[in-house]
């Protein structure tokens, strides 16, 4: 079994490499999706050697693979529910505060997890280590992103991946509470009681970020990841499988059109597929980047807001009325 992967063909359509995509893929649909295919993972289950044969099959000619279309799942966000009659029902109109939650066929979600695997290491690498001290500026300098990182050990300057592991995103909860306490480690020092203002932490968010993110965009920053020719074909095969159509087209034109967005056709994020959080990290990859060089910036009229620590940081004055 090979130590470490890197985006080759051949790496990817490994039959060990495919039977972990595999146990990944299915432990973590059943652990955290619950509209999965359920009786289509026992299935294949039973017949695995022909499932994944087949797959490895389909991987010899990255040009010729087609992704199944996926099904459009229309999931309410929290919503408050009341029982009425005899039944549970949502509390007012929950028409815009859909998700449009997406079912992902089996051999495409396997394939996605394989692509993952063989990206990981130099994707985690340029991230950086999110269990590095908080304490250190210099550690917060070197890792912005907390959420959806995949379950690595440090080699040296790298990040790897333990892809024969049947674990594989890092928990949530312990990578959000160190994305929490270091807005307040770094402004906690700020400000003491003798100061006249208060440092109020502004939190954000990329509303609807997966349905906006289309597969050329998505396979650019992929590909920037490229370190030699011999690597086409991997990324040829990236490009084919991160391209899905919406099968129920009409659900679909609905949801963009009371969202106002444009091209929701072409989807290379699926709320569904199980690689979807590791290849928004990907597409956010610049994004991150801006963030870190810009560091310690003032930002506005008489530097009352200041980007330090990729958090922005807000003077108020403690007897302000606005």
């Amino acid at each position: 079994m090979k130590q470490y992967l890197t985006p080759f063909i051949d790496d990817l359509r490994l039959e060990c490499v495919l039977m972990q995509a595999w146990k990944k893929t299915s432990a973590y649909l059943r652990s955290h999706s619950w509209y999965a295919d359920i009786l289509g993972l026992d299935y294949q289950s039973l017949r695995i050697p022909q499932f994944i044969g087949e797959i490895r099959e389909s991987l010899r000619y990255p040009e010729r693979w087609i992704p199944e279309p996926i099904h459009l799942v229309p999931a309410p966000k929290n919503q408050r529910w009341k029982f009425q009659g005899s039944e549970w029902k949502p509390r007012g109109n929950i028409s815009g505060k859909l998700r449009p939650l997406a079912h992902v066929d089996l051999r495409d979600q396997v394939v996605a997890t394989a692509l993952m695997m063989c990206l990981a290491d130099r994707v985690e690498t340029n991230l950086g280590d999110p269990r590095l001290s908080l304490r250190d500026p210099e550690n917060r300098q070197r890792v912005i992103a907390y959420g959806h990182r995949l379950f690595c050990d440090q080699k040296g300057n790298e990040l790897q991946h333990r892809w024969g592991s049947t674990k594989l995103y890092r928990q949530y909860f312990q990578d959000y509470q160190t994305f929490l306490e270091r807005s307040k480690m770094v402004a906690e020092p700020l400000v003491d009681d003798t100061s006249d203002f208060e440092i109020a932490i502004v939190q954000s968010d990329i509303s609807k970020f997966y349905d906006y993110v289309r597969p050329r965009m998505l396979i650019e920053k992929l590909r920037n990841l490229s370190r030699s020719p011999k690597e086409d074909s991997f990324f040829l095969m990236a490009e084919r499988v991160l391209d899905w159509r919406w099968g129920d087209k009409g659900w679909a034109d609905r949801y963009a059109k009371l969202h106002n967005i444009q091209d929701f056709g072409l989807v290379a994020l699926p709320q569904g597929l199980v690689a979807s959080g590791f290849f928004a990290n990907v597409a956010l990859k610049d994004f991150d980047q801006a963030l870190r060089q810009n560091q310690g910036r003032a930002i506005g009229n008489n530097e009352d807001l200041i980007l330090e620590d990729a958090c922005y940081y807000l003077k108020v004055a403690r007897n302000s009325s606005d």
